[in-house]
C-alpha cells in the first residue's frame, strides 16, 4: 500500500467528521445531492483507522457493480460520479487497466487527496457557518428596524401623509424586501439593506419631530414600550419604611413581583389597584444614560461599537447584538418584543446580562431566564421597575 507520511486529519477528527463535513458543504463544492450521497457512502466503506492514522491512505476496494447495486444505480452512473470526484481532486483512481480493484495489492479509489485537504474543508465549513449566523443576526435586526418603522408610521397624523418628505420615505419603505426573501439577498446586500433601513427609520423620526403640530407620541391604541402605562400620574409615595437589607439581595429577585415592594400598609399598594401605573419618580430609571451606567461592560462596549450616542434605539440595537453572546435564541427575543415592546425586551436583556456576575445568585442561563420573564409578564407578575431598582442599588447609584 502507498503511504503519504505528511497526510493526517486534524487532531481528534475521524471518518465520521469527514462524512459530516462533506454532507454540510457539498453544495459549496458544486456537488449535487446525488453526488454527496454517493461520496459519503464510498467514504463510509473505507477503513476507519486509515483516516486517523497519519500517512495511511483511505481506500475503497469494492467493485463498481456491487456498490452500484447497493446505491440503486447503474455501474455507469457510479463510474460517472467517481470520475467527477477525481476531477475535483477528492479521490485518486489507482486501479488495474481493466478498472479492477484489489485489497491485496492496495488498488482502489484512494481518498488521500480528500484527507490532505480536509483542514481547508473545515475552514470552509466554519466560514459558511459564520456567514449563516451573520445572516440570521441581520434578519433579526431587520425585524427590529421593521417594528421601529411601523411604530413611527403609527405616530403620523393623517394630514402628514400629504407631506412630500413623508411620502418619499414611505415609498422607500414599501420597497423593502419581504422578510421571507432576506436570505436570498446574500450577506453583502443584506448588510447594506439593514444599514439603509436604520437610516430610513432615523429620517422618518426626524421628519415627525419637525412636522407642525406633531405630538411625537404614538396613537392611544398603539402598544406601549413597557408593560406599565404612564398616561396617569398619581402622586402617591410609599409611607413604608425601607428594608435596608434589600440592597444586598440579587436584582432579579423581584422579577416575579408585579406590585410595589412595600408591605400591605403601604399607600402605594392601596393606589396600585386603581392606577395600574408606575411611580412617576421612577421614570428617570428608563433614560438611556441611566441604563447605560447600569449595563455591564460588555453591553456598554457593544453599544459604543454601534453608536457614538446613547439613545433608546442604540440601547435596543446593543441588546440585539448581545443575544448571541448571551446564548439567547432569536425566537425568545422576538417573543419578548411582541409581549413587552422593544424597550421592555431591551430592559430584560440588560438586567439579565448585568446580573451574570451577581455575587449571590448569578444568571447562568439568560435565554431560559428571558423566557421565564415573558411567562411572568403574561401572568402579570413581571416587575421590571423593581429589577432596575435592584440593579441600581447594587451598582451604588
Amino acid at each position: 500500500m502507498n503511504h503519504s507520511p505528511q497526510v493526517a486529519l486534524p487532531q481528534g477528527m475521524t471518518r465520521r467528521d469527514v462524512i459530516a463535513v462533506i454532507s454540510e458543504i457539498g453544495p459549496d463544492l458544486n456537488l449535487s445531492g446525488a453526488a454527496i450521497f454517493v461520496l459519503t457512502k464510498l467514504i463510509g466503506s473505507t477503513s476507519e483507522k486509515d483516516w486517523t492514522e497519519p500517512g495511511a491512505d483511505p481506500t475503497f476496494y469494492g467493485t463498481q457493480e456491487t456498490m452500484a447495486e447497493r446505491l440503486h444505480m447503474t455501474a455507469r452512473q457510479l463510474r460517472s460520479h467517481e470520475r467527477n470526484f477525481e476531477r475535483k481532486n477528492i479521490l485518486k483512481r489507482d486501479t488495474k487497466a481493466n478498472g479492477a480493484r484489489e485489497a491485496g495489492t492496495g488498488r482502489g479509489l484512494l481518498f488521500t487527496p480528500l484527507k490532505a485537504c480536509f483542514a481547508d474543508l473545515l475552514a470552509l465549513r466554519d466560514q459558511k457557518r459564520a456567514v449563516t449566523k451573520r445572516i440570521k443576526e441581520l434578519k433579526s435586526l431587520r425585524s427590529v428596524r421593521l417594528r421601529r418603522m411601523k411604530e413611527a408610521i403609527a405616530r403620523l397624523a393623517p394630514e402628514a401623509l400629504e407631506d412630500e418628505a413623508v411620502a418619499s420615505v414611505l415609498a422607500r419603505f414599501n420597497g423593502w424586501p419581504r422578510s421571507d426573501r432576506l436570505h436570498s439577498l446574500g450577506l453583502d446586500r443584506l448588510e447594506a439593506h439593514v444599514e439603509d433601513a436604520a437610516k430610513l427609520c432615523m429620517e422618518l423620526e426626524e421628519i415627525i419631530e419637525n412636522l407642525p403640530g406633531s405630538s411625537c407620541e404614538p396613537a392611544e391604541t398603539f402598544r406601549s414600550f413597557i408593560q406599565e402605562d404612564n398616561q396617569k400620574n398619581p402622586s402617591v409615595s410609599c409611607n413604608a419604611s425601607v428594608d435596608e437589607r434589600s440592597a444586598g439581595k440579587p436584582a432579579h429577585s423581584g422579577f416575579l413581583r408585579s406590585g410595589p415592594s412595600g408591605p400591605d400598609i403601604c399607600r402605594e399598594n392601596e393606589c396600585e389597584a386603581d392606577s395600574g401605573v408606575i411611580n412617576p419618580k421612577l421614570e428617570a430609571l428608563f433614560e438611556p444614560e441611566q441604563l447605560f451606567k447600569l449595563a455591564s461592560p460588555d453591553f456598554q462596549m457593544t453599544l459604543q461599537a454601534r453608536s457614538s450616542q446613547i439613545t433608546k434605539e442604540a440601547m435596543i440595537d446593543a441588546a440585539h447584538d448581545m443575544l448571541s453572546p448571551l446564548g439567547i435564541n432569536y425566537s425568545a427575543w422576538r417573543s419578548a418584543c411582541g409581549e413587552l415592546g422593544r424597550l421592555g425586551a431591551t430592559l430584560c436583556v440588560l438586567v439579565l446580562d448585568a446580573n451574570r456576575d451577581h455575587p449571590q445568585t448569578p444568571v447562568r442561563n439568560p435565554g431560559g431566564a428571558l423566557r421565564g420573564m415573558i411567562r411572568a409578564h403574561k401572568r402579570g407578575n413581571l416587575n421590571l421597575v423593581g429589577s432596575v431598582i435592584g440593579l441600581q442599588r447594587r451598582r451604588g447609584y
